[in-house]
């Protein structure tokens, strides 16, 4: 007999490694003390045991009043503020973690023997650790709400980059204790969790499961036993229906009906490499791959058996109908549909684990095209390579799992390859990036030394011309020769000389500054001449010195013992950061797009939530949007460098504009989207729409 797990030994360890996960977890934010640390796992751990020990936790609707009736009785305004925080943060590490925390929530199901178990009450959910934070604030003592506040979003971005790594590790953990995964079905408390897909938010993140469920309801006079399935394929298909399925589908695959063939040396059309491929769609002006579905395949509609076929035919329905996938891609996927029927039909993995290696090798495959243009030809290098995977794939498969994750690796390799291809090309492009992080430094220290003028104060006029001619005149210096050249020297002391005649001066003083001026106001004005500043501001500037002078010897001859500063102005602030602008800059034939600032701005505190090797789309200028491959990221200004070949699209952007067009879904991380799941959630709107 098979070793059955001690199920008190599994639980008690399980919290041991959650609790020792969470606390490395913390320690890697580098944010937090000790103290702090153990707080929240002694809160965390609090919780672990309250879930385990409950019975049951009732409806959502007394869950839902008994958190706010708790939250109402706190004291004061900050306590409520920070607790719908901490709930708001719970809310997103649930859509964060969504399909990791979904399979231990199945673990936990079993675990515990409870169908009843709600995702908020799973005992390692972020409501635990939510729960130790507030905790870890009710320690901290009476420190203001915003420093609270502010700790929070410093954690938050933490928890939101590593816990789901976390849970990956406890669904292991708990797999290696035996505990198996229940049947989604049997959880009777709640939906499986979400989490965000960047076109069809609010739809379930197992949407593939979700729509075959929505067949099932709505076959009419289906036994309640067919309706009630686990709602995997190996519940729907008898032995007889799987024979006689594979005999159709090789009856099919062996009369090359759905199988491409390249030729080399010429670009033949879609419907040419594979025939039968396309259906006519009369709302377009193009041809659309078709779907096998269950009635093409002899499967009666309404049987159980077909419900599995329509699934994942509506699944192909949704990808050969999205505009935004090349048609190339469209028949690569289309040659693999019975592939996938077959494997369907055997692995009821395919329906429940959204990890599964046949739904991730469509998801790199869509990512193996991005930046690709959406007429892109089958010749092209990557798309060659993606039928001849696909070719393999069709030519290898007998069941066995092992030749599409050796697929998978392909397209894994391929995109590698494409990828470090494109960084090398990016390569050329790192000095120009490299003149916009200069370009800051060069206007910091600029401002930099105006304000050590401007800070003793000076006459406005002086104030205006330091803020808006001077400081461009030692940002064009410092760019050019460094801060430590003679060059440098020579324009700050320039200002200092300028300034000094302005002093009330008298005897000896008075011959200096007749000796000195004009060659003080030839290095000014050759300061002004090389920005292009008109004549008439020119001369405005040197009469307002005239005045300034004048007045100094006027005040300097009436009293030379107790001379008279001359009215002087405060500082006034300069503005920082300016306007996003759009520009560019050339060297040779290479032309770099920037989204950037006027004058130089900080990076966000936060980290940006893409990084190296992931595909963007972004908004470059106006309504124009451009896809392209994060190759870079400055150490010094953490400013992105983006680039796509294909487009030749080379981009510089400020990480606040990134930040900022990732926040307001203007940009968005297009190598994160699942291409398998936003065709499942497409077609489960469809479906589900009244």
């Amino acid at each position: 007999m098979p070793h059955l797990p001690d199920r008190y030994e599994t639980i008690r360890d399980c919290r041991t490694q959650y609790l020792k996960l969470l606390g490395a977890l913390l320690r890697s934010g580098g944010q937090l003390s000790t103290a702090a640390i153990h707080s929240i796992q002694h809160g965390a751990a609090a919780y672990f045991d309250e879930m385990v020990e409950s019975k049951g936790r009732g409806s959502f609707k007394e869950e839902a009043h008994g958190l706010t009736s708790s939250r109402i009785t706190l004291v004061g305004e900050d306590d409520l503020e920070l607790g719908i925080r901490l709930d708001n943060l719970s809310a997103k590490l649930f859509e964060t973690t969504g399909s990791d925390l979904w399979k231990i929530q199945l673990r936990f199901v079993t675990l515990l023997k409870r169908p009843d178990l709600a995702r908020t009450s799973i005992p390692v959910g972020p409501k635990g650790i939510c729960q130790g934070l507030d905790e870890m604030f009710v320690a901290s003592g009476a420190i203001g709400i915003d420093k609270k506040l502010q700790q929070l979003d410093r954690i938050e971005t933490t928890l939101q980059e590593n816990l789901p790594a976390l849970y990956a590790e406890l669904n292991t953990i708990l797999d290696q204790a035996g505990i198996e995964t229940a049947q989604p079905t049997i959880v009777t408390s709640q939906e499986p969790p979400r989490r965000p897909m960047q076109d069809s938010p609010g739809v379930s993140a197992n949407a593939l499961l979700a729509l075959q469920q929505a067949l099932l309801s709505q076959l009419p006079g289906l036994p309640q036993a067919a309706s009630q399935g686990s709602g995997s394929a190996a519940s729907l298909l008898s032995q007889a229906a799987i024979e006689r399925l594979t005999f159709r589908l090789n009856e099919l695959e062996q009369r090359g009906g759905f199988a491409p063939a390249l030729r080399s040396g010429s670009s033949p059309s879609l419907e040419a490499l594979i025939p039968g491929l396309f259906s006519d769609n009369e709302t377009s002006r193009t041809r659309q791959p078709k779907s096998l579905n269950s009635g093409e395949l002899g499967i009666q509609a309404g049987a159980p058996e077909g419900i599995a076929i329509d699934t994942l035919a509506m699944i192909f329905e949704a990808i050969f109908a999205n505009p935004s996938i090349p048609d190339t891609l469209k028949a690569v996927i289309s040659s693999l549909q019975i592939t996938m029927l077959k494997l369907a039909m055997q692995d009821p993995g395919l329906f429940t684990d959204t990890a599964h290696p046949a739904r991730l090798l469509l998801d790199r495959m869509g990512v193996a095209v991005l930046g690709l243009p959406i007429d892109v030809a089958a010749r092209h290098p990557v798309c060659a390579r993606l039928f001849e995977i696909a070719g393999q794939l069709r030519s290898q498969y007998s069941g066995q799992i092992a030749a599409v994750s050796n697929a998978l690796a392909q397209v894994e390799a391929l995109i590698a390859e494409r990828n470090a291809g494109i960084v090398s090309a990016a390569q050329a492009y790192i000095p120009l990036l490299n003149q916009l992080d200069r370009r800051d430094q060069a206007d910091i220290e600029s401002a930099q030394a105006i304000e050590q003028w401007i800070e003793g104060g000076v006459p406005a006029p002086i104030r205006d011309f330091l803020d808006n001619i001077w400081r461009r005149v030692l940002q064009l210096v410092w760019l050019e020769h460094g801060p430590n050249s003679t060059q440098w020297q020579q324009q700050t002391t320039a200002i200092d000389d300028l300034l000094w005649t302005f002093q009330p001066k008298s005897g000896d003083d008075r011959k200096a500054l007749a000796r000195r001026l004009p060659e003080i106001l030839k290095r000014l004005k050759a300061g002004m001449e090389r920005l292009g500043t008109a004549a008439e501001a020119q001369a405005a500037f040197l009469d307002d010195c005239f005045a300034l002078q004048t007045r100094a010897m006027r005040t300097a001859s009436v009293a030379d013992e107790n001379p008279v500063t001359p009215p002087m102005l405060a500082s006034i602030p300069r503005p920082t950061g300016g306007e996003p602008v759009a520009g560019e800059i050339e060297s040779g034939s290479l032309i770099l797009r920037t989204l950037d600032f006027s004058s130089s701005r900080p990076a966000p505190s936060r980290p940006l939530p893409c990084r190296p090797g992931d595909w963007l789309e972004i908004r470059l200028d106006g309504d124009e949007t451009g896809v392209a491959h994060l190759c870079h990221i400055s150490p010094s200004s953490q400013r992105a460098l983006l680039y796509n070949p294909d487009s030749k699209l080379a981009v510089a952007i400020h990480p606040a504009i990134l930040d900022k067009q990732l926040r307001q879904g203007l940009a968005r991380i297009s190598s994160s989207a699942s291409l398998f799941d936003t065709a499942a959630n497409r077609a489960l709107r469809r479906t589900t729409a009244p």
